[in-house]
């Protein structure tokens, strides 16, 4: 509770105090405030309409997750087919199947060809990860009773 406020609510409720006496009045209710909003959980979730409580949504995210790495890993290869259309590597050299499978845009010819199709191998996976992350956002549920969560 800010002072102003405490300030006003003792002098609407006890005009008769004055000093020493409403300062304390003015120092309790702030006290007493301040403890009343330590013991209630922080609203940093939604309304559950039916457990009547403000709870914090269980968010599954996992698609959005493995999807955020993916276009990690195709940013990578945005850089690389960048890389081998400037330098003379060959792409077959590079690794085993894992490299292969980060790689791939390097095996492509020509080269300007490999870097469009890192950069939309890029956006798709990205696109697909905002998706799924507004997604899970918006298919929140309550964890005491599991009802969906309005947004």
């Amino acid at each position: 509770m800010r002072l102003k406020d405490a300030r006003d609510q003792v002098e609407r409720e006890h005009p008769e105090l004055t000093g020493t006496a409403k300062l304390e009045a003015i120092k309790a209710l702030r006290d007493a405030a301040a403890g009343q909003e330590k013991k209630e959980p922080a609203a940093s979730g939604r309304h559950c309409a039916h457990c009547d409580q403000d709870v914090r949504p269980v968010v599954r995210r996992g698609w959005a997750v493995f999807l955020s790495w993916l276009a990690f890993l195709e940013f990578g290869a945005v850089i690389v087919s960048i890389v081998a259309a400037c330098t003379t590597v060959d792409p077959d050299v590079l690794g085993g199947g894992t490299g292969r499978i980060i790689l791939w845009p390097a095996a492509v010819h020509p080269a300007w060809l490999s870097i469009a199709a890192a950069v939309v191998a890029f956006a798709v996976a990205a696109g697909l990860s905002g998706s799924a992350g507004r997604r899970a956002t918006a298919n929140a549920s309550c964890p005491k009773c599991g009802l969906r969560l309005d947004a």
